[in-house]
């Protein structure tokens, strides 16, 4: 007879408000930044939290730089994995694959809404910056098309 062994590592989640933004607002003010929506939008309604809730979220959406492979695991990819999987495990989705520049060219990043203003998050753990969550025009990182 067999024995299964089933692995009960439960994940717990921090706490942390939500809030909900509509679509049409959160369109809106990204907009206003002059940022680029190149798909229509077929959300109603965007979740996010607050500084403080991002602050607990983020560390566990950052990707190990040694999954980085050019062209086939890079950039764009690591931001569309973070996208999903805090969309997945924490139900928040204004955390959005974004396409602009900063001081290296080109680049594919993640903003998010914090309820009063976006962020940058880098989701790649090997770039050398203070934090993965900063204000947008640090390091040289500007929004131009985001993937609402």
């Amino acid at each position: 007879m067999s024995k299964i062994k089933i692995s009960t590592n439960i994940a717990h989640l921090p706490s942390f408000k939500e809030y909900r933004i509509s679509a049409q607002e959160l369109v809106q003010k990204y907009s206003d930044l002059g940022v680029e929506i190149p798909f229509p939008v077929s959300d109603s309604w965007y979740y996010h939290t607050d500084r403080v809730g991002w602050a607990k979220i983020v560390p566990d959406l950052l990707i190990k730089s040694s999954l980085y492979k050019q062209d086939r695991f890079d950039c764009e990819d690591m931001a569309l994995k973070a996208q999903t999987t805090c969309t997945e495990r924490y139900g928040l989705n204004t955390l959005r694959y974004t396409y602009g520049s900063m001081s290296l060219g080109f680049h594919g990043f993640n903003t998010l809404w914090t309820g009063d203003a976006f962020l940058i998050f880098e989701p790649n753990s090997g770039y050398q910056l203070e934090s993965p969550l900063f204000e947008i025009g640090m390091f040289g990182y500007l929004p131009q098309k985001v993937l609402l």
